[in-house]
């Protein structure tokens, strides 16, 4: 039995890979204060006999720490998946491929595997990264912007009155853009920018490949985002994980 285990900025999702496929699909928030962070997927395995554990991690150095762990505590072999130049059919388009997120290399991999033709991939989470990849596995790179909660957070920060703004958690279209409290205004205007920001980038690749690109939207923020955008997108909550899979079964 194999474990593959995205870690992100704020949150942890997991699954057990076998024969039959990919299973125990779940998630857990972060807490990098705790000593031990990943002790929701220590609890999950429980006595679960685990082979080989493979892991993107932008988590950070105690987080790689507790992943060391998790792996001695269960006899597993960790395999830390990094960016590469060019690996499983991708050229990344990075010239450090070391500074591209684990996370957006997996799901620009899983994208070329499991994907017909080029692909775009939108991972919207604590940021928002779009990456496309050709047909052919080149990555020809991407745009990180900030979410919501972010965006909202810096406008709270330098300017004075705002105060703390909830998410737009739904899409509002014609006049009920505008904000009839500031609230409102904030957490509107930054999904407006997210989302206008994705689809001009995917309006102008596809102009300039001359080809339709399939659109995969992820992340934990991803069902917030999908009613805001007006590019077509097919939703797979787990892309990272299944790209993972896809990974372990080629390593």
């Amino acid at each position: 039995m194999n474990l593959v285990v995205d870690i992100g900025n704020s949150r942890i999702k997991w699954a057990l890979i076998s024969a039959d496929g990919m299973t125990g699909i779940a998630a857990a928030d972060l807490d990098k204060t705790s000593p031990t962070p990943l002790a929701a997927v220590a609890d999950a395995i429980g006595g679960e006999l685990i082979e080989r554990i493979i892991a993107t991690n932008v988590g950070g150095a105690a987080v790689a720490a507790a992943l060391d762990a998790l792996a001695a505590g269960c006899n597993a072999r960790l395999t830390n998946v990094r960016p590469a130049s060019s690996e499983h059919g991708v050229h990344c388009a990075y010239a450090d491929p070391s500074r591209l997120g684990a996370d957006r290399w997996v799901a620009v991999v899983a994208a070329h595997r499991l994907i017909k033709g080029a692909a775009a991939v939108i991972d919207a989470g604590t940021t928002v990264t779009l990456d496309v990849v050709t047909a052919s596995g080149e990555h020809l790179g991407g745009v990180i912007m900030p979410g919501p909660g972010l965006t909202a957070a810096a406008l709270g920060a330098e300017t004075d009155g705002i105060g703390p703004t909830e998410p737009a958690e739904r899409h509002a279209s014609g006049v009920g853009l505008l904000g009839t409290s500031t609230n409102d205004a904030v957490a509107n205007g930054a999904m407006l920018a997210l989302a206008g920001g994705i689809d001009r980038a995917i309006a102008e690749v596809t102009r300039e490949l001359q080809t339709p690109l399939t659109v995969i939207l992820t992340g934990g923020l991803a069902r917030t985002l999908e009613p805001w955008l007006d590019s077509a997108v097919s939703y797979r909550p787990h892309f990272v994980l299944e790209g993972l899979a896809e990974i372990a079964a080629v390593t």
